[in-house]
């Protein structure tokens, strides 16, 4: 079955720890076993049996509409603060 996770951080330059599913249940995976160009906060499509990561692909129309919803958030957020700031 095809799930969803993001690729929440690298460590140690070795392995990559998913958040896998809408749960977010941790997955910690060899790097060597993700696409080769994937890097923290891409959304990949993965399929796993046995708890085990099998197949990984990048997700690029998520990993896209996610930083699109970020960066707009992050807009707003300044457009805020500059309206708060007192003259």
């Amino acid at each position: 079955m095809e799930e969803t996770a993001v690729i929440d951080r690298i460590e140690e330059g070795r392995l990559a720890v998913l958040l896998v599913g809408s749960d977010e249940r941790e997955l910690i995976v060899p790097i060597e076993d993700l696409p080769p160009d994937a890097k923290a906060g891409q959304w990949l499509r993965i399929r796993l049996e046995d708890d085990r990561l099998v197949h990984a692909q990048i997700d690029l129309p998520q990993t896209q509409a996610v930083a699109a919803r970020i960066q707009d958030k992050m807009a707003l957020l300044r457009q805020r603060g500059r309206q708060l700031r007192p003259e």
